[in-house]
């Protein structure tokens, strides 16, 4: 029996399904399937059998290896949240139109110990394809990106997701941000960033944790709750497994933070047992509309970031002088257009890097490494320092890091110098990226 296409046959389904209990036939003619009950909140109480998915009540009390893991997967579900983006994309797979599913996160993401193809983010996008594409309509985007948190991925979303035309995103920094007001404010700019696309993608939030226990989850999840997001949190599931002493971390991680090959199945696998959900849910929203007002900040949503690639054509943002760093396409990955400070400069003076913009904040990101030859820069704003910025740092490994310039309480004019500091001048300085937004109020 050929994947049954829901989204194609979704409002039959809806017309089908009464919301108390009774028997109904499935709308796409298969016998074996039936819907028992809806539950209040739209979830369908029932057992649903065909030779692809499986959707079961939760058991009181799992006996056997097998009702224990499901209901491992079952706690991995924590909202449908408004799907009426999500159903959308679906039908819009189902018709064969182009659809894109991108995921952007940290090291997970990017398949640390599971690999390209072994990762989480490939296995549940040949699932979602399979399960509502119609051949090769449905395109993968994968800008996980190792060691960098929600603050970095607010201000390459634009260009490492949207603009490839996103439908379906997925979210997952759960283990790499902090969980103060900066990592909130920065969570909830890119959720409301990839929200306010053109396009109109659907949102998922994705929860992981590390062995420590840690993770960003309970802002993340009021965010989520704010905005009424699909969630799914590995934390949720997995925790009772250790508790209980089911699961042993060595059974989802060769180290304290990434899921190996086995753990990246077990994280597709609740991905899946969402959309299973989502194929027989009653409940369909009419509509979706952004929240105007914030809940912990917007400060940096639809933030511009700029590379050497940059024409000088932004009438808000302008760079009068690159003094003595030079065009460099070294950089690290998904950073490769920069600019380096040229150490062995006989230009005279100190050579700043200068820019003009029109923003409320301004974030400059950089290379950093535990390694001497990493130097320092100076920052100017408007002629006066501002901070110094040192890239020699003891948990740098190479890796892009983001620095906060500026913010502020709506937008500003300046000037801003990135000058080596002094006896830094032969040491190593690389500007990955310059990100701007214009903001008028956070809230």
């Amino acid at each position: 029996m050929k994947t049954r296409k829901i989204a194609a046959v979704l409002m039959t389904f809806i017309m089908a399904v009464s919301l108390t209990a009774c028997d109904t036939a499935d709308p796409a003619g298969n016998d074996e399937t039936k819907a028992l009950e809806t539950t209040n909140d739209g979830i369908v109480n029932t057992i649903v059998k065909d030779e692809n998915a499986v959707l079961k009540t939760k058991k009181e009390a799992p006996e056997t290896p097998e009702e224990f893991h499901e209901a491992m997967v079952i706690r991995s579900f924590v909202q449908f949240g408004n799907t009426h983006r999500l159903n959308k994309k679906a039908m819009q797979m189902a018709n064969g139109e182009k659809t894109t599913i991108a995921y952007i996160g940290g090291s997970i993401t990017e398949g640390m110990n599971a690999g390209a193809d072994g990762c989480y983010a490939k296995l549940s996008y040949e699932m979602i394809s399979e399960r509502y594409g119609t051949g090769d309509n449905v395109e993968y985007v994968n800008a996980g990106l190792s060691g960098t948190p929600s603050v970095l991925g607010t201000l390459r979303v634009g260009r490492d997701v949207l603009d490839y035309n996103a439908d379906i995103v997925f979210i997952e920094f759960a283990v790499n941000d902090a969980t103060d007001d900066f990592h909130k404010e920065a969570y909830e700019s890119l959720v409301r960033t990839i929200l306010a696309d053109d396009n109109e993608p659907a949102v998922i939030l994705l929860f992981t944790v590390l062995e420590t226990g840690y993770t960003a989850q309970d802002h993340m999840k009021e965010i989520g709750e704010y905005y009424e997001l699909p969630m799914i949190s590995v934390a949720d599931a997995l925790k009772p497994e250790f508790d209980e002493g089911r699961m042993v971390w060595a059974d989802y991680s060769d180290d304290g933070s990434h899921p190996h090959v086995e753990g990246h199945k077990l994280v597709a696998e609740f991905i899946e047992n969402y959309f299973i959900q989502l194929d027989y849910r009653s409940m369909v929203e009419s509509d979706y509309t952004l929240k105007p007002a914030a809940k912990f900040g917007r400060a940096y949503e639809n933030s511009v970031m700029i590379d050497n690639n940059y024409n000088n054509t932004d009438p808000d943002f302008n760079i009068s002088d690159i003094g003595r760093f030079y065009n460099n396409a070294g950089g690290t990955r998904l950073f490769k257009s920069g600019w380096g400070n040229s150490q062995s400069y006989d230009g005279g003076g100190t050579g700043g890097f200068k820019f003009k913009v029109k923003a409320n904040a301004v974030s400059l990101i950089y290379k950093r490494n535990n390694n001497e030859s990493m130097g320092k820069a100076d920052i100017y704003l408007d002629g006066e320092k501002l901070t110094t910025i040192n890239a020699n740092d003891k948990d740098g490994w190479g890796d892009p890091f983001t620095a906060r310039l500026i913010k502020w309480q709506g937008v500003k004019e300046m000037e801003i110098e990135i000058r080596m500091a002094e006896g830094f001048e032969d040491k190593a300085f690389e500007i990955l990226g310059i990100a701007y937004s214009q903001n008028e109020t956070f809230m």
